[in-house]
């Protein structure tokens, strides 16, 4: 294996800065979100019937841009649409979002992180996979590293665009693998609504209702380890064989 010291950091330096800033920079702004869901409602209320069309630019523009995490707009979505519109505007959004971000990603990364790459076997396993084999192949280990939700959405964006991988696949298996954590934030957002609440905060101020956020939550953490778990196990399963 090729030693650490023989790596060009300097190449790689603004790949590594995109990639620290789109850590910190959503989580940050994604609490803002939550804690005015009222404020944006209203200001989609404002655009009449195009207000799922704005909701599907901004999601694309903000998360292409690592500006907004994606569960806070999920969850907005769920909490203005419901769930049927919702999730479609989400998934729309993030495949925007995915077209976004990989522009920005090649703009700012080009190949820096090609010779780091090679540090990793398991992330050279998933390059090869994605670069060296067919499209069906390519689309099921892109589709795979979405599933999990603890799988940053900006940062799987610049990792993958690293990668080479091909636009067909990237699209399809970034829509395929993020079909089922959208849906169910979505529907989180969906449910929180029902209750009559103008926003998270509001939801807090009352017992019941504060029960029910939690018991919410909780219910959405554990399906998402579970998709996590399975999406992981896949994935090693799939590298493995490599």
């Amino acid at each position: 294996m090729t030693s650490t010291n023989n790596v060009d950091w300097k190449q790689a330096r603004p790949t590594l800065a995109l990639g620290g800033v789109w850590v910190v920079l959503p989580a940050l702004l994604g609490f803002a979100l939550l804690a005015r869901l009222d404020l944006a409602a209203q200001w989609l209320d404002a655009c009449g019937e195009g207000a799922i069309v704005v909701y599907i630019l901004v999601f694309a523009i903000t998360s292409g841009l690592g500006l907004l995490p994606t569960y806070a707009q999920a969850l907005a979505g769920g909490w203005i649409f419901g769930l049927p519109l919702g999730t479609l505007g989400a998934l729309a959004g993030f495949v925007g979002g995915s077209v976004m971000g990989r522009v920005v990603s090649r703009l700012v990364a080009r190949k820096g992180l090609d010779t780091v790459f090679e540090q990793a076997p398991r992330a050279a396993a998933v390059r090869d996979a994605l670069i060296g084999r067919g499209g069906w192949s390519s689309t099921g280990i892109i589709t795979l590293l979405r599933v999990p939700p603890n799988s940053p959405f900006a940062l799987t964006n610049l990792a993958l665009t690293a990668c080479g991988a091909r636009w067909v696949p990237y699209l399809v298996g970034t829509a395929v693998g993020m079909l089922p954590r959208t849906a169910i934030v979505v529907g989180m957002g969906a449910a929180g609504a029902a209750t009559g609440a103008k926003s998270i905060a509001e939801m807090l101020e009352q017992t019941e209702r504060r029960w029910m956020l939690i018991g919410g939550i909780i219910a959405m953490v554990i399906v998402l380890a579970i998709l996590a778990a399975i999406g992981r196990r896949a994935l090693d399963k799939v590298t493995r064989s490599l």
